[in-house]
């Protein structure tokens, strides 16, 4: 039995992400709904059953309890959790990593006040709990065709960043590279991907271009996609500023780029929508101080990295051969999106 197999098979199952690179033998982290509808997190080796965390229970997440005031939607074992309020978002991590999460979050906020994004307010914090405000809307996600207007609001407010600078941690392109290269071992380690010869030597030339050159740095999200978006059909809010880095502006609109034409392989996006979403962030990528070959190759980057993510997870294989296809093909944001599945044939 692979690994895959092993995760097609536990009922309810949510989200998986690989385990410690170190983990002997391998497991993965996942997270899933169990018979009482209640989420749990946990881990899973080949041929396994899960080892669940009780609900709502975590050694390493002491301030997680039964003893909630809302609702659990985000648990990954030994990390984080996220608990959602009538009118607020617990994040709950590890003792003493809530700090670095604060100061990431004011400082991108008080930048992105140029533009007209909606960010979420801290109402409070300790050493291991965040408290933000909780913003109305849904994803652009979960919106499809519907949030076009979310997606123009996006791409206006975006270009007022224009070069500002801020007191956040670098990621270049040798940490970009790392992450690429990390995902790609993962997937490998544990045998959840088809064509991985072919999948290496693309990532071993994205790695290279992404180290062949340099834009400026400037403010970026550093995970800038359309879950990450909220759309109320007035405001447009942006999530989870803590991930927040000084980068090249190619970074988040390569990643951003990416997972529109993602939205439209998984039939999120209509061919129409699509379209019209490509055009708004061409025009973007005009007012942005990015360069089109370092555009493209952050793109391939985050094209790549959507791959062995998803790999993970067992029902993104009903679309996952399509998004290979693309990316073993001429993945680029200035091509046709080729949306035939021929994978087996490339």
């Amino acid at each position: 039995m692979d690994m895959l197999s092993t995760l097609r098979a536990i009922p309810g199952l949510r989200r998986a992400w690989p385990g410690k690179r170190d983990s002997d033998p391998a497991s993965v982290s996942i997270e899933c709904v169990d018979d009482q509808g209640r989420l749990r997190a946990g881990h899973v080796t080949v041929g396994g059953a899960p080892d669940l965390l009780p609900y709502a229970g975590d050694p390493a997440l002491p301030a997680l309890s039964t003893q909630l005031t809302g609702r659990l939607v985000v648990h990954r074992a030994g990390r984080r959790a996220v608990v959602t309020e009538a009118s607020r978002v617990r994040k709950i991590v590890r003792p003493h990593k809530a700090a670095s999460l604060v100061r990431a979050h004011a400082t991108a906020a008080s930048v992105l006040r140029v533009t007209d994004l909606r960010t979420p307010r801290i109402l409070g914090n300790g050493d291991d709990v965040v408290d933000l405000e909780l913003l109305p809307g849904r994803s652009l996600d979960e919106l499809g065709d519907a949030g076009l207007p979310g997606w123009r609001r996006l791409t206006d407010s975006w270009s007022c960043l224009g070069e500002r600078e801020a007191d956040l941690p670098v990621h270049g392109p040798r940490q970009e590279a790392e992450v690429l290269r990390r995902w790609l071992a993962s997937a490998h380690r544990y045998g959840v991907i088809d064509q991985q010869d072919l999948l290496h030597e693309q990532v071993v030339d994205t790695c290279l271009s992404l180290r062949e050159g340099s834009g400026m740095h400037v403010i970026t999200h550093r995970d800038l996609h359309d879950g990450q978006l909220l759309w109320d059909g007035t405001d447009l809010s942006l999530l989870d500023l803590d991930t927040a880095a000084m980068a090249e502006a190619a970074l988040d609109l390569g990643n951003l780029w990416a997972h529109a034409d993602l939205m439209a392989v998984r039939g999120r996006l209509g061919p129409e929508a699509h379209t019209r979403v490509r055009g708004l962030l061409d025009d973007l990528a005009r007012r942005l101080p990015v360069t089109a070959p370092r555009l493209e190759t952050y793109y391939r980057s985050s094209a790549l990295r959507l791959v062995f993510v998803h790999a993970f997870r067992p029902a993104a294989h009903q679309w996952l051969p399509v998004w290979v296809h693309h990316c073993l093909g001429h993945a680029s944001p200035f091509m046709p999106l080729d949306l035939t599945n021929d994978w087996n044939n490339s």
